[in-house]
């Protein structure tokens, strides 16, 4: 059995679709698993222990360069007649399209998929939609889906942790964090995909405050891609006590892996680092001002580590928005975080190092 996984992007979503990966892996263990994916993801699927191939097609690359876009063609006509199904965990057109270029005759996706993906599946399945179920059960039942229609019963247990590389538990490169034993690490992801999950420079430099005041050798650093370095320098600028070191912009997706899995805590957003941090196993503390708990929560994800999430309660939260909806754009989601309480719980977390 050759089987066909779609999941372009996020980062996040690649993570909350893991534990659906273990799934099938459990319930086809002599099937060959192949995972198409886009570049920015790719190293939380490369070598991966449940995969026997990743396809890496340069979607937004391709649009910009002639090399990009070629490889992406052959990418493309290199899924054709290898499988004997595909199922795409996305549910959005270029997904769908993706999957449909493998010819598979079994070809799978959700039943609701906007955009007229879902016209391109040979069947639909129903499962919930986005905001009906959190995005890990989510993509658990559309494997579910795929098992029956292969003829097979979908395993009883409950969903497994995700699993990752082992590369991304490997020690951080000499000088990228200091020695461990120099006092505990806490790792804060400034940034977002979406600017409404972004947080703010100054309630970041005070829980930083807060916490090194609590932990006089405490080492904390700034995780987070080339767009974040702007909010990363900001928060340094406002710290009055901690000494962050920013990391944004400066390693790439393996190396912030390293480091988050180093770090005795993790505090963010709803974005992918924080997702990845959960599945790294560490303890984390998210701030869902803007996002929905019940639709990626890092507590929906399989796990044993400690998660504390904050939620907003202010009348307009959650908006799930990309940007705040506001008429003057000023967030007010986050006025109601209690700086005071979520730097204790950190705290806490980092006092349970080891």
């Amino acid at each position: 059995m050759r089987v066909l996984l779609v999941r372009l992007s996020a980062l996040g979503d690649v993570v909350h679709a893991l534990p659906a990966l273990e799934r099938l892996r459990a319930a086809l263990p002599d099937a060959t698993l192949t995972w198409v994916s886009e570049p920015h993801a790719a190293p939380v699927l490369r070598g991966h222990p449940s995969l026997d191939e990743l396809v890496v097609l340069e979607r937004k690359q391709a649009l910009r360069a002639g090399g990009a876009l070629r490889r992406t063609l052959r990418g493309l006509r290199g899924l054709r007649g290898r499988f004997d199904a595909a199922l795409d965990l996305q549910g959005l057109l270029r997904s769908a399209l993706v999957a449909r270029a493998s010819q598979a005759p079994l070809l799978l996706g959700p039943a609701w998929a906007p955009e007229g993906a879902r016209f391109l599946y040979r069947r639909g399945l129903h499962v919930p939609r986005p905001g009906e179920a959190h995005a890990v059960e989510r993509a658990a039942r559309l494997v579910d889906g795929l098992l029956e229609a292969l003829g097979q019963a979908p395993p009883s247990a409950t969903l497994p942790p995700a699993r990752l590389p082992d590369e991304l538990r490997r020690p951080p490169p000499p000088g990228v964090i200091l020695p461990v034993e120099q006092g505990p690490l806490l790792a804060l992801i400034p940034g977002a995909g979406k600017s409404a999950n972004r947080l703010p420079a100054g309630l970041l430099a005070e829980i930083a405050d807060r916490c090194a005041s609590d932990h006089p050798s405490l080492k904390v650093v700034l995780v987070g891609g080339p767009g974040d370095a702007g909010l990363a320098r900001e928060t340094i600028a406002r710290c009055q006590r901690a000494r962050p070191r920013s990391l944004c912009g400066q390693v790439d997706l393996r190396t912030s892996a390293q480091v988050l899995h180093a770090a005795d805590a993790v505090l963010g957003g709803d974005t992918g680092p924080l997702h990845l941090a959960r599945a790294l196993g560490r303890p984390l503390v998210a701030l869902f001002h803007a996002a929905e708990p019940a639709r990626t929560s890092p507590a929906g994800l399989p796990g044993a580590a400690p998660s504390q999430v904050f939620a907003g309660q202010v009348e307009c939260a959650p908006c799930r928005a990309r940007r705040c909806q506001r008429a003057d754009r000023v967030r007010v989601c986050l006025d109601d975080l209690p700086a005071t309480q979520i730097a204790a719980d950190v705290s806490e977390l980092l006092a349970r190092r080891g």
